[in-house]
């Protein structure tokens, strides 16, 4: 299973060749053994977004979201989550990594799809 790869923008430009590189983002493994950057949501409206614009017919995806999107009362995953819900799927887990948690939801079996029932 592949991640779901958020950009949500942002640039490091440095033309000083003695200034030390800039962080690199964390990186994740895919099902064909390479890895690529890992961008984590900061905001709840691109999370959402993000939700929204993927295909209704997937059984399972991961979402990278900020630990700053993380408060106390989780007020801004419950509106995150609501989204992935209202269109079929679930949280099933998360992995803490540095700075972001990683969901992983999967499609819910008594959902409602096309006019099938699972």
């Amino acid at each position: 299973m592949t991640g779901l790869i958020g950009m949500e923008g942002g640039a490091t430009i440095s033309f000083a060749p003695e200034l030390p590189s800039p962080p690199q983002p964390p990186r994740v493994r895919t099902i064909d053994s390479t890895s690529m950057p890992l961008y984590p949501f900061t905001s709840v409206d691109a999370a959402i977004a993000a939700v929204e614009a993927l295909d209704g017919e997937l059984e399972k995806f991961e979402l990278a979201v900020a630990d700053s999107l993380q408060d106390y009362l989780g007020v801004q995953m419950a509106q995150i989550t609501d989204s992935a819900l209202a269109r079929g799927w679930e949280p099933v887990s998360f992995l803490q990594k540095e700075g972001f948690r990683l969901y992983r939801y999967e499609a819910m079996r008594s959902y409602t799809r096309r006019g099938k029932r699972r």
